[in-house]
């Protein structure tokens, strides 16, 4: 094992000013021994122990080397072989919205039947008042939601005479499943105010269904997605329904999922994408209260409706420098999302696919390459971070072309620009992504909730398109920095490290591995770790276990860089520690 330099680490932190010395903080506070401990600094390191003081490693090594630093009030804990890692960095978890969407809702996730479903309803309307919209969750079992309405015991959705029966004085709205195509269900009391009859005509990427004999509306409308944005039926529903909850309520609903989140072994967040400005204001109340238990980067959402010299001033007018400072929350830059998810038909292609309902779609896009480009120069303008979600090919192109027609005029190289999401590049994309210095983030999982039946059946005409969805050996081969996220689903880093590594088809079991997908374990870590942490722009204070960092780690019951591959998936995190302090469990007696 390779001995520690704390003399080294003190000198370096005196001359650089991260953290003071005295006499009196020289020790350890705490030295962890006997674990597995896997640093991820450049070489890859396994070692021993470490040590941590002021909430920074400020030793790595043998048990014999960070054992001499100990002092009288250094206090030991033995690991007893088990693994540390890194703390896990989700550079796309939409933790913010993951309890703050439901609250208010009667919840219906895991319900089984038709008839509990019905009997629930039926209890909330007797508890409101008439004309009351009652709202619920959507149906099934998340995150995934397979097998609807099949897992149903009925193997079918309530009716709007079911709805009518369980709550006759009520509007009922049954939303779509987030990340699939499911309908939406309605009453008859819900479409009378929506306006939804018989001689209502489909909308744009919309589907109402019918009774065969009667023409009639039956409840059941496909596509009041988030991402159906040519749909009009989908505001005028959202300026309905009940307004949102207290910003006491949401601040709670946030701190909820991001103890999740340290459940898990995720101690870092990245909220750059989809963000709204009430977003903002709750990160910043809870930074101010102490209730921010996840470090946090935030960027603001570009009101990409707006003319350039709209968001010229809207740009001028952000309030929050970026850089701040402070290591536990921090604003970088803006957001600009080109484009929807490829299940819903909404990722910009190339090539026309199949959207949910088997109509030939190129998809669709927010902006034109020009406007993009002009976003562009204003970043430069006013010193922002850009950046860009593009799922499908022809999003991808389309951000290339912009940041690079940008370039020319300002280089940008040195800026760490982002592109997000990009399930869908090409070797050339990467290549030229590379030249710019830009870095990106993708999530794997895609292959295990959406898997063949997005990406085989959807693209007929493309029998090899599967092979390189999230192509993450061609990222790294390529030499750009890319990390995982979670887009809000399957929140635990055990789980995706797993899905990196296999490519699942979650409905069928099957893998959908290519010589394009295939990585190491320790790739998929780096992911996780470090990689994320040069996202955030804070790779010189976290991402990897050395002397200088602050002390996040996480502590699981297994090695996953040895245990079978099918037990990765369910290793379990035994103890979150954030800054030197346990934020989540304990290592075992």
């Amino acid at each position: 094992m390779w001995r520690c330099f704390s003399v080294f680490a003190a000198a370096l932190a005196l001359s650089t000013g991260v953290w003071s010395v005295s006499a009196q903080t020289l020790s350890p506070e705490t030295i962890y021994i006997n674990g597995n401990v896997i640093t991820v600094d450049e070489r890859f390191s396994i070692v021993q122990a470490f040590a941590v003081n002021r909430g920074k490693f400020i030793a790595v090594g043998d048990n014999a080397s960070v054992d001499k630093l100990a002092g009288p009030a250094t206090k030991f804990v033995d690991l007893k072989g088990a693994t540390v890692t890194p703390g896990f960095i989700d550079t796309h978890p939409h933790t913010v919205a993951k309890y703050t969407r439901d609250l208010g809702r009667l919840p219906l996730y895991g319900v089984k039947s038709v008839a509990e479903i019905l009997k629930l309803i039926g209890v909330e309307a007797g508890k409101s008042s008439p004309g009351t919209w009652i709202v619920t969750t959507a149906i099934g079992v998340p995150p995934d939601f397979f097998h609807l309405p099949e897992s149903l015991v009925e193997k079918r959705w309530p009716t709007r005479a079911e709805l009518d029966k369980a709550a006759p004085n009520n509007p009922v709205y049954i939303p779509v499943a987030r990340t699939w195509t499911t309908p939406s269900l309605f009453n008859s009391a819900a479409l009378a105010r929506l306006g939804v009859a018989r001689d209502t005509l489909d909308d744009a990427r919309m589907k109402i269904m019918r009774d065969s004999a009667t023409g009639e509306p039956t409840g059941e409308i496909y596509g009041l997605d988030m991402y159906n944005r040519a749909n009009t039926l989908r505001p005028k529903l959202l300026s309905m329904l009940p307004p949102p909850q207290s910003a006491e309520a949401q601040i709670l609903a946030i701190k909820r999922a991001m103890a999740d989140n340290l459940a898990v072994g995720v101690t870092t967040i990245y909220e750059g994408h989809t963000t709204q400005p009430a977003f903002l204001d709750f990160l910043r109340k809870m930074r101010a209260s102490g209730d921010m238990i996840n470090r946090t980067v935030y960027a603001h959402e570009v009101p990409v409706g707006r003319s350039i010299s709209e968001i010229d001033a809207w740009m001028e007018g952000l309030k929050a420098a970026e850089n701040t400072g402070d290591d536990l929350f921090k604003i970088e830059g803006v957001t600009v999302s080109v484009d929807g998810a490829t299940q819903f038909g909404g990722a910009l292609m190339n090539k026309p696919y199949l959207d949910p309902y088997g109509r030939s779609s190129n998809g669709e896009s927010t902006v034109s390459t020009g406007k993009l480009t002009d976003i562009g120069r204003l970043a430069v303008k006013h010193g922002l971070r850009l950046n860009v979600q593009a799922a499908g090919d022809a999003a991808g192109d389309m951000t290339i072309a912009a940041f690079e027609a940008v370039n020319k005029e300002t280089p940008i190289k040195d800026r760490q620009w982002l592109i997000q999401h990009f399930q869908h590049p090409s070797r050339d994309n990467i290549s030229r992504l590379k030249a710019l210095g830009i870095l990106a983030t993708t999530y794997s999982n895609v292959d295990y909730s959406k898997g063949a039946d997005t990406y085989v059946r959807r693209f007929p005409d493309q029998p090899e398109f599967w092979k390189r969805v999230v192509p993450l050996r061609w990222w790294i081969d390529g030499g750009v920095v890319i990390a995982q996220g979670t887009d809000g689903d399957h929140i635990e880093p055990m789980f995706t490290i797993w899905e990196s590594l296999v490519r699942i088809d979650g409905r069928t079991g099957k893998s959908l591995l290519s010589p394009e997908k295939t990585i190491t374990r320790a790739e998929a870590i780096q992911l996780y770790t470090i990689n994320g942490a040069k996202i955030l722009k804070w790779d010189d204070r976290l991402g990897s276990i050395e002397p200088g960092k602050l002390a996040d780690f996480v502590v699981m019951e297994k090695d996953i860089l040895t245990v079978p591959m099918d037990e990765i998936r369910d290793t379990k995190v035994l103890m979150t520690v954030m800054g030197g302090i346990p934020v989540y469990g304990k290592v075992p007696n």
